[in-house]
């Protein structure tokens, strides 16, 4: 959030009262030896003194370590700062690193799909053609959608604005993505995928309460976007974004969070997942009205997509195991024994908007994964001493 005047580091009381703001800046902050330690955009790790009492800086900004690894889809530097001015910082983003990765119904990784990098929320296109994603680029402290070519095995960034844009979601036509921004506050975003047309924000959320709304599925009639949304206290809901532009209404809400919703080809009928029971589970639920309720997982599950027929839906279960389960979803819903197919190791989660770490072709043979991938080296931690001291 580059453009965003509100991101920064505050000083608030414990006690309450009004916040103050110190810095402009999009990192996590330290505080140690009288200095405020924090990440400066495309800069490095910085260091400036500042008097508590007044809740002031002073003086000019000095860089005490470059090459941090920076996580821009948070905001994340990851160091810390003891009371005397003794800093640790990691300067490798490599725990977070990944390929996307076709695999067979029976674990078998039969090829990959572009450069290895910091990605998430694989999105096949209708026609099985390209997978679109969002990847972090460390350097330039940004996160874009990028489309891959499945067949010529090329990638392309298909966004540019310097907010963060991610969880790419097709059209049923496949000529349009719709997507998260973030800037003041959140946006749904649909672009033209030739580019013919100019970025449309359907869905704004009315600030000063920048509540998320994340597309998860696209109707099949193109008139809704089916939202994981965020709530005044924190929970999650199933919110349906007009395309038109009417605004949001909830879908599927309760004192549980939701998420991950999908609709059936045919549009009948809505996949998602819900931790209502205590723990994670995938239900269905019917369309366009929210009645009744069919649980499809047993023993935990998140993650569930449709196969292009709706007589198999697939799964993650808890120890990322993908799952397959036969369904019947004609006049009446019901839903077979899940049967595991093979397990694999997903990035680890570093945002909210982490929702897919997968995607199913619509025949159900091949699976385009997220798969983690161990660096060939790990950098040590660095430590400084006595940062930011004259």
């Amino acid at each position: 959030m580059e453009d965003d005047p509100d991101s920064g580091i505050y000083l608030a009381s414990i006690n309450g009262g009004e916040r103050k703001k110190i810095v402009l800046a999009h990192s996590n902050p330290a505080y140690a030896n009288g200095q405020l330690i924090f990440l400066e955009w495309h800069r490095g790790l910085v260091a400036i003194k500042f008097d508590v009492s007044s809740g002031k800086v002073e003086g000019e900004k000095k860089l005490i370590a470059e090459g941090i690894g920076f996580q821009p889809s948070t905001y994340y530097a990851p160091f810390a700062a003891g009371y005397h001015g003794t800093v640790v910082y990691n300067p490798s983003a490599g725990a977070t690193t990944s390929v996307l990765a076709w695999y067979d119904r029976n674990g078998k990784e039969l090829s990959r799909l572009g450069e290895e990098g910091v990605i998430a929320n694989p999105s096949l296109s209708p026609d099985n053609a390209y997978v679109a994603a969002d990847r972090s680029d460390i350097k330039a402290s940004n996160v874009d959608i990028w489309i891959h070519d499945v067949k010529r095995g090329t990638a392309s960034r298909f966004t540019f604005d310097p907010a963060e844009e991610v969880t790419p979601i097709w059209s049923p036509d496949g000529q349009k993505l719709v997507y998260r921004l973030v800037k003041v506050t959140t946006i749904v975003e649909m672009k033209n995928l030739k580019g013919t047309e100019a970025e449309k924000a359907i869905f704004t959320s009315p600030p000063p309460a920048a509540y998320e709304n994340i597309p998860n599925s696209w109707s099949p009639d193109g008139a809704q976007i089916l939202c994981t949304s965020e709530d005044a206290d924190g929970s999650t809901y199933l919110g349906l974004v007009s395309t038109a532009g009417a605004g949001i209404k909830p879908f599927l809400k309760g004192t549980a969070h939701y998420s991950n919703g999908q609709f059936s080809p045919d549009g009948k009928w809505v996949a998602y997942a819900s931790d209502e029971s205590g723990d994670w589970e995938v239900y269905v639920t019917t369309y366009p009205e929210a009645s009744g309720k069919w649980q499809v997982s047993r023993g935990g599950g998140t993650e569930p997509r449709w196969r292009g027929d709706e007589k198999e839906m697939f799964y993650l279960g808890p120890h990322e195991e993908l799952t397959a389960v036969e369904v019947n979803a004609s006049e009446t819903f019901s839903a077979g024994t899940p049967v595991k197919l093979f397990t694999f190791q997903a990035r680890a989660g570093i945002s909210s908007t982490d929702l897919f770490t997968y995607d199913a072709a619509k025949d159900g043979r091949r699976f385009i994964v997220n798969r983690y991938v161990k660096p060939q080296a790990i950098a040590p931690l660095a430590v400084i001493l006595n940062a930011g001291a004259e």
